[in-house]
């Protein structure tokens, strides 16, 4: 998730204050069985908030006297060790800075135009986070964004009635000014994160993730097969399905059986080296298992070269038609290793399930095999002399010229991603751009170049179309299967990384239609990220002065969620809609939501893969699933000033376009007699952007904290005039 910026970020920050805020008591306001008019709850809430004490009050007053005192005096080194601490500068308040203290208050702060206070949440998606690292790439990505703006965040803790949270600050200004040059908008973003990695971790084991991606591919073919009907906006809508979604699903569940079928067969080969009895006709066979399991790695790693070295070469700054060619050099090479991947699969099973390889003659040291290769065709059935023809080609396989041409292509590929980090710390040092280098080009062609000759070299030598030929007597070392069995572990290794850590996450978090044990777990992510988003909502500005009116902190806050972050973002905005229902609107949460943005978001799949089409389940079961999420149940009331926004990529294949949360062809023009609806409130359905930006296949699923569209987007919602979209992307905005 580590953001990589095109223009340099400030080295310098603020640490500021702490400071704490009262949060709004909304058991006041859930008066019930009489609901109370919207003002008069908000006012009983705040008048019992004001009546009981803020936990730890004192302790915040004393806290703030010693950083009071710790203000006075700047941190002194030794005169040798000068150049090993970086002093703030006077313009961040330091000791040489006679009008602004080192650690500033945004309150603190002069200025003569008063900053209107926003919030933005975000959440993380699957994955091994660690502590701030979502908060930070947040802050960089609109630091990015904005134009010709020296930005010094602030870091604080902060504590809104029991909640002690940190949060980054940043002072933002519009690009528009007046006549004396000051700009006419002027905003103070508070970013926020809930961090719930550690919840899922070694909670879901690799049976968990295959039981999952079964059942939620197989229910997705189910439900390709007609009609696909969701209960929404009180009614029940009907979504037709792309016909290639079944077979892209089959597809996918190919792969996995494919996966399954190889790691088998490398477990009873491994065993069978142990010297199992059972196993014995593997052992048999290790040098074309070996040479098999050898051309797999030779093709994924390469393949992981390919998307390594496009990466790095930050395409999303390249030009369309620069982008649209490294896009197509991933495509082919992620098809090129599918296709390698399930021949790989039917070949070892084809090894290790025909019984007649471990059948001996009398003798005991002839096998059958090679009798059978001898034996003639005419006088057996076309089963046997196909069985026979198979059996015969594992025999005559070359073995030893396949296992030193993998090993090769493993080597160059190590090789070519060395050179590529090398040459791109170079070109770092030396500050010359990595835009469009054509260094990067050209790698990124020769890592394609290795993947096609992983592919088809292995299948010409299998073909025997270099019989005769020989490999230089320096290489010859490479034919030894000892060579790719640590690489075979490391993919292996790495695979299984990617399922329990990415996928066990979405294991975990998504409730499929059956009974589990991940019920606990959910229900401690989804209070994380309530109980701050909940504090954000609740939070209030302590009484400046006698007589004056207590306030919220923020007018508009801003969720953001990145893959399975969407999904956590999406079911805390609809908890917090329904419960600022049930206490009759104190909260004004659909009124005082500026946006929700997801990128990466599998929403759509989410809705669709487990989702029960049964008769029965759709007159209740499905109708009462829609009550608890308001951002399906109205418009009006729950969309109509909200602003969702979905950045997808097509070559992300976990994220989409969300069709499933807007009736199908939806008009946003009210109906007739309807009140004319606020010309400040644009369309309310959910804007689906693309990031054309993402460009490599796979790891556009995270190549979005590094590209702009996310940030330009968010910023025109929660600070508008702080940032001009492009074109293409202010059309749908």
């Amino acid at each position: 998730m580590a953001n990589t910026p095109s223009k340099p970020l400030p080295s310098k920050y603020v640490i500021a204050k702490p400071e704490s805020f009262g949060a709004l008591d909304l058991s006041a306001a859930r008066v019930s069985p009489v609901e109370l008019p919207e003002a008069i709850a908000i006012e009983s809430a705040l008048k019992a908030t004001a009546e009981r004490k803020l936990p730890g009050q004192k302790d915040i007053e004393m806290t703030h006297d010693l950083w009071s005192e710790a203000e006075k005096d700047a941190p002194r080194v030794k005169e040798k060790d000068k150049d090993k601490f970086e002093a703030p500068d006077e313009d961040s308040g330091g000791p040489a800075g006679p009008t602004v203290r080192r650690f500033a208050s945004s309150q603190e702060a002069v200025d003569e135009t008063p900053r209107e206070k926003r919030a933005v949440w975000v959440v993380h998606g699957m994955g091994q986070q660690i502590p701030f690292e979502t908060l930070d790439s947040l802050a960089n990505g609109l630091i990015d964004v904005l134009p010709n703006q020296q930005i010094k965040p602030r870091l604080r803790t902060v504590q809104i009635a029991d909640q002690v949270l940190q949060r980054v600050e940043l002072d933002v200004d519009g690009v528009q000014k007046d006549g004396a040059g000051k700009p006419l908008k002027k905003y103070e973003l508070h970013l926020y994160e809930t961090y719930w990695a550690p919840k899922t971790e070694g909670v879901a084991n690799l049976t968990d993730v295959a039981s999952f991606l079964w059942d939620g591919g197989l229910r997705g073919i189910l439900n390709s097969m007609k009609s696909f009907k969701r209960a929404m906006f009180g009614g029940m809508a009907m979504f037709r399905i792309l016909c290639f979604t079944p077979l892209y699903l089959c597809l996918a569940l190919l792969i996995l059986a494919a996966l399954t079928a190889i790691n088998a067969v490398v477990l009873a080969a491994a065993g069978a080296q142990t010297g199992l009895a059972p196993l014995a006709f593997l052992k048999m066979h290790w040098p074309q298992l070996t040479a098999l399991a050898s051309c797999m790695v030779a093709v994924a790693f390469s393949f992981g070269a390919v998307l390594f070295v496009a990466e790095l070469g930050k395409p999303q700054e390249l030009s369309t038609p620069g982008r649209i060619l490294v896009g197509g050099f991933c495509w082919m090479a992620m098809i090129y290793t599918i296709l390698n991947i399930l021949g790989t699969a039917v070949l070892m099973m084809a090894i290790s399930h025909v019984d007649w390889i471990s059948s001996y003659g009398a003798s005991g040291t002839t096998p059958v095999v090679t009798r059978v290769c001898m034996t003639s065709a005419n006088s057996q059935g076309w089963i046997e002399s196909a069985r026979n023809c198979l059996v015969c080609w594992f025999e005559k396989m070359p073995h030893a010229k396949l296992q030193s041409f993998s090993t090769l292509i493993i080597l160059m590929a190590v090789v070519l991603v060395a050179v590529t980090m090398m040459a791109r710390a170079w070109l770092q040092s030396s500050e010359q751009r990595l835009h469009g280098h054509g260094l990067f080009m050209f790698l990124s062609v020769a890592t394609f170049v290795l993947n096609v000759a992983a592919v088809f070299g292995s299948v010409l030598i299998l073909r025997g179309c270099f019989h005769g030929r020989t490999f230089p007597a320096w290489v010859n070392f490479l034919a030894n299967p000892a060579w790719v069995w640590p690489f075979l572990i490391l993919f292996s290794a790495k695979v299984r990384e990617i399922l329990v850590q990415y996928v066990g996450d979405v294991a975990i978090y998504i409730r499929p239609n059956k009974l589990d044990r991940f019920d606990e777990v959910r229900s401690e992510i989804k209070e994380a990220a309530r109980s701050v988003v909940s504090a954000l909502f609740t939070s209030y500005e302590l009484k400046a002065e006698a007589g004056a009116a207590d306030k919220f902190q923020y007018d508009k806050i801003a969720l953001v969620g990145h893959s399975l972050g969407s999904v956590i973002a999406y079911d805390t905005l609809n908890r917090l809609m329904l419960d600022d229902w049930l206490c009759n609107g104190a909260l004004k949460v659909a009124e005082r939501t500026a946006t929700m943005v997801t990128f990466g978001s599998p929403l759509n799949k989410t809705a669709f893969l487990f989702t029960i089409q049964g008769k029965d389940s759709l007159r209740i079961r499905e109708r009462l699933a829609c009550t608890v999420q308001p951002l399906i149940m109205s418009y009006p009331k729950f969309r109509w000033k909200l602003q969702w926004i979905n950045v997808y990529s097509r070559n992300d294949i976990v994220s989409g376009c969300l069709k499933f949360y807007d009736l199908p062809g939806y008009q946003d023009k009210p109906r007739r007699g309807d009140p004319p609806p606020d010309p400040t409130i644009k369309r309310v359905r959910v804007k689906n952007i693309k990031d054309r930006d993402a460009a490599v296949p796979l790891v556009a699923h995270v190549a979005y904290w590094k590209n702009k569209t996310v940030w330009s987007a968010l910023l025109s919602q929660i600070a508008p005039g702080t940032v001009d979209p492009p074109t293409d992307l202010a059309a749908l905005l």
